[in-house]
């Protein structure tokens, strides 16, 4: 899961968004004493450009300046860059195959806006071979890493994920789950006459406690607690990542077969976290 002999990859361009992402690409680099690959996708890029050997002084120079500024913050750290013809999701998909994280700033790359997070980060998180993480928002320092859980296998992969990274930084982890009653959450709406809050609540708390045990086993030394809120997942998990450094969400990768979506809850954090966001996807959940 912590994708052990693997590369960081970072995509980076012309905005503070790229430096933001390259920043936390290489102290994920670092602290896993993996190598950083810096790559910066030009759909207009020639085979020149493209070619082994120095950068191209042009289309190179945000990788460039980017390994520069990821060395010298981490002295010691393996970087290496390339310019990569074509869009930044097809080469950051392609690039995934051989890295453990992949690391984009939110905003997406190059001249795309926020309203086209969801193109390059919902795309890439659907067809990575790896996590990938979004660097929405700064987070809380030294903040524990927060995971959802939903008693599928993909919040099983997300957990694998959470746990590794904890113990990496240091960390404590947060187990969420939220829950809400069944049938319409309109005002005054009568529940059905079986329905018992109690009963879900405590089976809500039995699934997190029976879905996390092998990874507490296995990371003896990381901290964790569980929180069972009542609410939409969505609004919920949103509220919990006002005070952590980090959230940690498996995708089911569809809503409707063989139409690749990212996930409601998924997607709604990509555009509202206060906190980066770690997105699991299919692939690494099946391995």
């Amino acid at each position: 899961m912590s994708g052990t002999g693997l590369r960081v990859v970072v995509g980076v361009d012309d905005t503070d968004d790229s430096l933001t992402a390259l920043d936390a690409a290489a102290a994920e680099a670092a602290l896993r004493r993996q190598p950083l690959h810096v790559i910066h996708a030009d759909p207009f890029a020639t085979a020149a450009d493209t070619a082994t050997g120095p950068l191209p002084e042009e289309p190179g120079r945000w990788a460039t300046r980017a390994m520069a500024r990821a060395s010298a913050a981490h002295p010691g750290l393996t970087v290496t860059g390339e310019v990569a013809r074509g869009f930044p999701q097809p080469v950051l998909v392609a690039a995934s195959r051989d890295a453990g994280l992949v690391v984009i700033g939110d905003r997406g790359l190059g001249a795309l806006s926020r309203a086209m997070t969801e193109t390059v980060a919902g795309g890439l998180t659907l067809r990575a071979a790896c996590p990938v993480l979004v660097t929405c928002g700064p987070g809380t320092p030294n903040g524990a890493i927060a995971v959802g859980v939903d008693g599928s296998p993909y919040s099983e992969a997300a957990l694998g994920f959470a746990f590794a990274e904890a113990q990496l930084r240091g960390r404590r982890v947060t187990l969420v789950h939220a829950w809400s009653r069944p049938g319409p959450h309109k005002p005054g709406a009568v529940l059905p006459i079986d329905f018992d809050a109690m009963s879900v609540r405590a089976g809500a708390e039995r699934m997190v406690s029976e879905i996390s045990a092998g990874w507490r086993e296995k990371y003896p030394d990381v901290k964790a607690r569980s929180l069972v809120v009542h609410g939409h997942p969505r609004e919920a998990l949103t509220e919990v990542g006002q005070a952590v450094s980090l959230f940690v969400v498996g995708t089911r990768g569809r809503t409707v077969p063989q139409v690749p979506q990212l996930g409601s809850v998924s997607r709604h954090l990509l555009y509202h976290a206060p906190c980066p966001v770690v997105i699991v996807p299919r692939e690494w959940a099946e391995r």
